[in-house]
């Protein structure tokens, strides 16, 4: 039987026993979500909040059950509101997962009710707990602090962390400070940021200089940033949530001014459009591309001057800063790239790049928005002449022609050949494997009215900027799925196209890049970053980590690749062009309404729905504390009836000893003051009044003789039973008086 005292002592350890469960399972769950849990639509926060607001619940539920029935079962007790509530919860979808965050709650009670050595166990337990919490956080980039339960889970592991070490260290030698101070701490510690940043070391570069900058990179790596890829990924990005980030990944240097100048159409004034630049990780030199381009050029008759239009040569240094990684970052369409050990070809090197990496890049930087170039993509005239393809030297003359640059500072001409008879792009770049057929049933209703693949690409790009646009997304069905293989994008689009309906840029580039395959048309991702310059000119440019970005590249036959921007939080092309030419309208990209269907219907929420909604959880709620209170009243009636069946098969003697415990427990409840039971009668005659004292003494007088005298020549009697029945009930009474 669990006494008043033990329950007492219970309770003395929750306050540190409800933050470690906090802790518990807010660790246990992010181990979960990492090793199987992308599959599960699963709010963290949500979950573990709602686990200790009913893990508190089930506490005050059992503080109230021990006063009523002191028993080692009054844990199990919580079980019967909490599968109520769980059965309940579970029907409705959108708290399913509120739902068994209030079984875990009632299981983990149960346990840690009945966990020998408890105390010791946090104790010593938090220390594990840190311990896991930091692993994660270097090695898996877990908790870094993007949402609110991030913060509590630290705040709260480092409240129990030197709670437990004062009791450790000096519990025994001196008085310790009370557990309050410790929350008290942790309160403060909610005002200071949790930030993915490096340390900014560099405030004391007048004093350490270059030292200070060196220590905050490798310090970093050390604390949490071992790979610095925040911002920057690879094609292992499966399209789960992410988090904005302003580290600093890139500077820019370059001579050129940051905006073009342009005369508007309509006005005839000078306007400037600010320079947007995407910077492309792991491609290198594509030469194909080059020659691609040349061809199409050629094709369509473009000279010098109409080359200009959209088209120019542009030069750009990129410094690797708080970033750590193999690939060649550089900007899309660069045909020459070198280092402090020359020349560049490969998208990624044998090693990785430290801070400090430089590159040197020559790009061609081309006005995809422009309406002249917009015209030649729809019509190309690749199809519609018999030519062959130019010759090495003839491409370098004409390369020479347009743009004054030697075609041998990027290809020999065995290169070029190669280029040129290059014919894997449909077989590489088309692979369909995991298109579902509603995808393909999709695609080929969005494009059933274009008669080129330009303007099917285009028609894809339009329809997918619907979607709306969500850093909190969520990936594919399959949680391993990624953007490294076709199976992993068409996963990732399926969910966004037809059940989700919103993401981010990993979500819009997979769904362009199946659904144009879909069709027959050769599409690929790249990753790396869009940086949209500044209106004034600065001696360098900085890129952040919150401007990595994922867009598709599109094979057009006869005309090369052609990246679009599906993602709706970014403008396309047409948005920031040139508008070089002032006799083409630079609004024509914007007249394309070919009947784009609309997206799939998406249920909307209305107030009817809220309204139903809160009744429903207005119901669960009554119905919960409905049962709280009839479980309360049955286990009072059942305790009493329990009693009183105890106390009719009760021996003479044992009705003498339960009467007096009762007579006890009346006289300390009525009294003011604290008694504690030291056996002295005088203890407990004093608290009546002067009249009832003789009956009083006569009943401790016989629960004296059961306790210590001669029973087998001294029984007690019949008459002795009732009068002490007698004094309890007057004593009940008496009570009853004064409460009326």
């Amino acid at each position: 039987m669990l006494k008043k005292e033990k329950a007492t002592a219970l309770f003395a350890i929750e306050k540190k026993l409800h933050l470690f469960a906090f802790a518990l399972v807010a660790i246990c769950l992010e181990i979960f979500l990492l090793a199987d849990g992308n599959s599960y639509d699963l709010n963290r926060s949500s979950f573990v909040f709602a686990f200790i607001i009913f893990f508190f619940l089930f506490a005050v539920l059992e503080y109230v059950f021990y006063y009523m029935i002191k028993s080692w079962a009054v844990p199990f007790f919580s079980f019967v509101p909490a599968l109520l509530l769980f059965f309940l919860l579970k029907s409705n979808e959108k708290w399913q997962a509120v739902a068994f965050s209030v079984l875990i709650a009632v299981v983990v009670r149960v346990i840690f009710d009945f966990m020998p050595a408890k105390e010791k166990v946090i104790k010593y337990g938090c220390f594990v707990l840190v311990a896991v919490a930091l692993f994660l956080r270097v090695y898996w980039k877990a908790f870094w602090g993007d949402t609110i339960l991030d913060k509590f889970l630290f705040i709260a592991l480092a409240v129990l962390t030197f709670s437990s070490l004062q009791q450790i260290i000096w519990g025994r030698k001196q008085v310790e400070f009370p557990f309050y101070y410790f929350m008290l701490m942790g309160l403060l510690l909610i005002f200071i940021p949790m930030n993915q940043d490096p340390i900014d070391w560099s405030r004391l570069e007048g004093v350490f200089g270059n030292a200070a900058d060196a220590t905050a990179y490798y310090l970093c790596s050390v604390i949490g940033d071992s790979e610095y890829t925040v911002g920057y990924g690879s094609f292992n990005a499966t399209g789960s949530r992410i988090s904005n980030s302003d580290k600093l990944q890139l500077v820019l240097e370059s001579v050129e001014r940051p905006y073009f100048v342009y005369t508007d159409s309509k006005t005839g004034k000078k306007m400037k459009m600010r320079r947007v630049l995407y910077l492309a990780g792991g491609k290198g030199v594509d030469g194909k591309a080059l020659v691609e381009w040349l061809q199409f050029l050629k094709d369509n008759g473009i000279d010098k001057e109409d080359a200009e239009a959209f088209s120019q040569i542009s030069k750009l240094d990129v410094e690797y800063v708080y970033l750590d990684t193999a690939d060649e970052i550089a900007p899309a369409g660069a045909f020459v790239l070198t280092n402090q050990d020359g020349s560049i070809e490969k998208g990624r090197s044998d090693s990785r790049h430290r801070k400090g990496y430089k590159i040197k890049t020559k790009y061609l930087d081309i006005d995809y928005g422009s309406p002249l170039l917009l015209e030649l993509f729809q019509n190309p005239n690749g199809a519609l002449i018999d030519r062959a393809p130019m010759t090495y030297q003839e491409a370098s003359d004409y390369f020479l022609a347009l743009y004054n640059q030697d075609l041998s500072d990027v290809m020999n001409a065995s290169e070029y050949d190669n280029y040129v008879n290059q014919t894997d792009i449909y077989q590489t770049y088309g692979d369909t494997a995991g298109i579902s057929d509603r995808m393909e049933e999709l695609a080929s209703e969005i494009t059933a009215e274009a008669d080129n693949d330009y303007l099917k690409a285009k028609l894809i790009e339009i329809y997918l900027r619907q979607y709306t646009y969500n850093t909190k997304a969520v990936g594919g069905h399959n949680p391993d799925s990624d953007m490294s293989t076709p199976e992993g994008m068409a996963d990732i689009a399926d969910r966004f196209l037809f059940e989700t309906e919103s993401g981010y840029c990993v979500h819009y580039t997979s769904a362009m890049v199946m659904l144009l395959r879909s069709i027959g048309i050769p599409a690929r991702p790249v990753i790396g970053y869009r940086y949209s310059f500044p209106f004034e000119v600065q001696e360098n440019y900085v890129v952040e980590a919150n401007c990595a970005h994922v867009w598709p590249e599109v094979y057009i036959q006869n005309v090369g690749w052609i990246p679009f921007e599906p993602t709706s939080a970014y403008s396309t092309a047409g948005t920031y062009s040139w508008h070089r030419n002032e006799t083409i309208d630079p609004e024509a990209e914007n007249e394309i309404q070919l009947g784009i269907p609309d997206m799939p219907e998406v249920e909307e929420t209305t107030e009817e729905t809220y309204q139903s909604t809160s009744i429903q959880l207005f119901k669960i709620i009554g119905i919960v504390v409905l049962s709280i209170i009839v479980l309360i009243l049955l286990i009072i009636v059942i305790t009493n009836l329990i009693k009183m069946i105890v106390y009719k098969l009760a021996s003479p003697e044992q009705k003498v000893r339960i009467d007096v415990g009762l007579i006890k427990e009346q006289l300390c409840r009525k009294s003011e003051e604290k008694i504690s039971d030291r056996g002295l009668i005088s203890d407990y005659l004093k608290l009546v009044p002067e009249e009832k004292r003789e009956e009083l003494q006569k009943v401790f007088d016989v629960f004296y003789r059961v306790e210590y005298g001669d029973l087998k020549n001294h029984p007690v009697t019949a008459e002795e039973n009732i009068k002490a029945r007698e004094v309890l009930d007057s004593l009940k009474s008496r009570k009853q008086q004064q409460l009326s």
